[in-house]
């Protein structure tokens, strides 16, 4: 298999190999600061009681995440470029699609760090205050419950064409593209459930796994891409 489409000191390759390393490491390394973001519960208020509690980390998980899904944007932009025959217009269309979840993904983590504001206010109310507090965490928390599914079907849907055309080009490794659609097909399955099911910790922990995996897959990427540009 050619990789004529990467060769040694392409710039953007070079770029492109870097901003999928360090989205890989920054998407895992916040994901691994939010365990307290997994409590075992139904109940809204003990579900949202920690983000409050652990404020800080939080907000700091979450841009964080924010800066690691603009570097990924960013290596996705070097496997566009590199694929101009087999699979250029599914590499295209999934670039296009990455670009607009990662703007739902900036907004949805722009609300997470308004919900773990939010959450710490109401927490530290006095009693008086205690239901006007919730009502600003509800509506915020209400927001985040739309948003959150829509943005793990667009982002997980543009890597599923993105690995598509990987598959199809002559530019990456089949293994890279098929590891990459698989985990992308099961991120959109699991965000329609999401959609029609409330909010659950089954859920979020496999989702928490599929993020590992697509951060893996970000890093496994980027070292490949990086082999061929810089060496």
């Amino acid at each position: 298999m050619t990789q004529q489409n990467i060769v040694k000191g392409d710039t953007l390759q070079r770029i492109s190999s870097t901003g999928f390393i360090i989205g890989a490491i920054l998407i895992a390394v916040s994901g691994l600061m939010m365990p307290h973001a997994n409590t075992p519960t139904s109940d809204l208020r003990e579900m949202l009681t920690p983000l409050g509690e652990h404020e800080f980390i939080t907000q700091l998980s979450s841009l964080l995440m924010a800066i690691g899904f603009w570097a990924a944007l960013i290596g996705v932009m070097g496997v566009n470029r590199s694929i101009t025959t087999g699979g250029a217009v599914l590499a295209r269309l999934g670039f296009y699609f990455t670009l607009t979840g990662t703007v739902l993904w900036t907004v949805s983590l722009s609300l997470d760090v308004a919900v773990a504001s939010a959450v710490a206010n109401w927490l530290s109310a006095p009693t008086v205050g205690k239901d006007a507090a919730w009502i600003v965490v509800a509506s915020l928390s209400a927001l985040g419950r739309g948003m959150v599914p829509m943005t793990w079907i667009v982002y997980w849907l543009a890597l599923a064409l993105l690995n598509v055309a990987m598959i199809f080009s002559d530019v990456y490794p089949r293994w890279l593209g098929w590891a990459g659609l698989i985990v992308s097909v099961a991120v959109v399955a699991l965000g329609v459930i999401q959609i029609f099911n409330a909010r659950s910790i089954t859920l979020t922990l496999i989702f928490s796994v599929l993020m590992l995996l697509t951060a893996l897959w970000n890093l496994a990427t980027g070292i490949w891409v990086a082999r061929r540009a810089w060496s």
